[in-house]
């Protein structure tokens, strides 16, 4: 019987996607090696006739017109309901996967009886599968989560603070709003994958750069004319009849490049400097974290810094000053970036997702809590997403800093202001760095784009046209018209979206990449025939 399934193998540790094909599980040796050498011959061809942006030279699309989408270790978040397993083979750690968290050893399946598929049960977690230990062998199961150990050991004088995360201004508002929709619309990845990608993997350094990019404001809104789903089918970047000058544009998560760069948007580094700020990638951060990027940071020649400690789950922030000659930390506990937690993930050994038997109560994912407070208010996201509120604050007091010692200038703070009504995009983002006055009249009124910018605080809206929820609203203005529009943030583009509402995320200096599947939408309020009240006050974490 034909079974549609996407079938990932690769040829070293990262996940790769493949056409649909009938499920042959491995028996033998020779049939690894020969799958691995096939793999690898396709990625050959493909990294030499498509992935590699030339001038002039155009990808050759019969390579690619087999797949679903092109290969790549972040592939774009798809899903097809019909399908009924879903098999992925780990050729390096030789391990059959179902549905994300059923893990086989390949050289040890348990065929016999179909128990390989009579031993599959539901687990504690809602939606995330096991398998039954009272039915199946633990012999024949596997693991592909890395290993976490955590040291809370700090080498240096230190005491814990509570990190800020009151998000206050349109700034913070619209970076934490997009902040949510990116988690949410990766978190099925992170979820599935999550615990087996190391922090020097593509995965993790470019979700994580992503994060960081809309976190710190060091990101550019491309309006978007059309769905996301147009872009489908290309060859990991996006040409002039797209994106103008801009072009080749990488799409996010590709492995397509320019000659002589690395794939992607992010540094290929776990410790670097981002916006004057010291970040060090990890599994899960702790104090020997804290340490390690510390020592890092003095080894630079800094005496005063700032310190990311971040994976894909929590956040450790950390500033560092030289006191008598000794350095001393001010340093928050770990927080949760998301509702999404590592105890969610799908890589781990079954034994740790244990069978929901009779009279136990199935546990709610932060997949679930995701899908009800991304388009939320500002008390809500301060509560489900208080690593991400607390980033947004972290970078911008990062970056208020470093214009603080910068002249105030030759005029009053009011004529600033005027100025920046009539600068472009580009130039606007020149001032955000001239001085903290000049910062401070540019985030008054923060621009999206060329053409839009949201005028004075976002606020909260009551929506009564079926039950009263509270939304987030911004009063955008149009800077060409002069026209300012209450609007309502969505989730995801729509076919319908328009070139005057909507907005793509490009990430990255040298190498940009554009993030297709993480737009951001504002839909008009209609406030004519009472169905939204606006200007209420924010709700409280219990409101529905």
């Amino acid at each position: 019987m034909f079974i549609g399934i996407d079938l990932i193998a690769t040829s070293r540790d990262s996940v790769r996607r493949s056409l649909l094909v009938s499920p042959r599980i491995p028996r033998s040796i020779k049939w690894l090696q020969s799958m691995r050498e096939s793999y690898a011959a396709t990625e050959r061809a493909l990294e030499e006739h498509v992935y590699e942006i030339r001038d002039g030279s155009e990808p050759d699309c019969s390579l690619f017109r087999q797949f679903e989408e092109l290969p790549s270790e972040l592939p774009h978040p798809t899903g097809d309901p019909f399908v009924r397993y879903i098999y992925i083979i780990n050729l390096d750690k030789e391990v059959l996967t179902m549905n994300h968290g059923i893990h086989w050893k390949l050289s040890n399946i348990p065929r016999k009886d179909n128990l390989w598929i009579k031993a599959i049960a539901d687990s504690i977690f809602s939606g995330k599968p096991t398998i039954s230990p009272d039915i199946c062998p633990e012999e024949h199961m596997a693991s592909l989560d890395l290993e976490i150990t955590r040291d809370p050991i700090v080498d240096y004088g230190f005491h814990i603070v509570t990190p800020k995360n009151n998000i206050e201004g349109e700034r913070a508002a619209f970076l934490t709003r997009m902040l949510t929709v990116a988690v949410q619309t990766y978190r099925s990845y992170i979820v599935q994958f999550g615990r087996e990608w190391s922090p020097d993997s593509f995965p993790f350094r470019e979700l994580i750069f992503a994060f960081l990019s809309i976190a710190s404001g060091q990101v550019d809104f491309l309006p978007n004319p059309w769905s996301a789903t147009c872009f489908n089918g290309t060859p990991g970047w996006l040409g002039e009849q797209w994106v103008g000058d801009r072009a080749p544009l990488l799409e996010f998560g590709s492995m397509a490049h320019r000659p002589g760069d690395p794939p992607g948007a992010s540094p290929t580094e776990t410790i670097y400097w981002f916006e004057g700020v010291l970040v060090s990638l990890t599994l899960e951060p702790c104090g020997r974290d804290i340490s390690k990027a510390v020592n890092w940071g003095i080894e630079q020649g800094c005496t005063n810094f700032q310190v990311v400690c971040i994976s894909l789950f929590e956040v450790m922030l950390a500033e560092v000053s030289f006191k008598d000659d000794e350095p001393h930390i001010k340093l928050t506990d770990s927080v949760f970036l998301s509702p999404l937690r590592p105890d969610y993930c799908m890589s781990t050994h079954p034994r740790e997702r244990p069978v929901c038997k009779n009279g136990m109560q199935r546990l709610r994912s932060g997949e679930c809590i995701l899908n009800g407070h991304c388009n939320s208010t500002p008390n809500r996201f301060r509560h489900y997403f208080p690593g991400f509120a607390a980033l947004v604050s972290f970078f911008d007091i990062a970056a208020s800093r470093r214009v603080a010692t910068k002249s105030k200038g030759p005029f009053p703070p009011e004529l600033y202001s005027r100025v920046l009504d009539f600068v472009d995009y580009e130039t606007w983002k020149t001032c955000l760095l001239v001085s903290r006055e000049f910062r401070s009249s540019c985030l008054l009124k923060y621009r999206i784009d060329d053409q839009r910018r949201i005028i004075g605080s976002p606020y909260v809206g009551e929506i009564t046209r079926h039950g009263t929820v509270h939304r987030l609203f911004f009063d955008i203005e149009d800077m060409k018209t002069g026209d300012i529009l209450p609007m309502q943030a969505k989730d995801r583009l729509s076919r319908y979206t328009t070139l005057a509402n909507s907005w793509m995320p490009i990430i990255g200096s040298d190498r940009k990449a554009i993030i297709t599947t993480v737009g951001l939408e504002c839909n008009q309020v209609e406030t004519t025939d009472g169905h939204v009240k606006l200007r209420v006050e924010d709700d409280d974490l219990t409101t529905k």
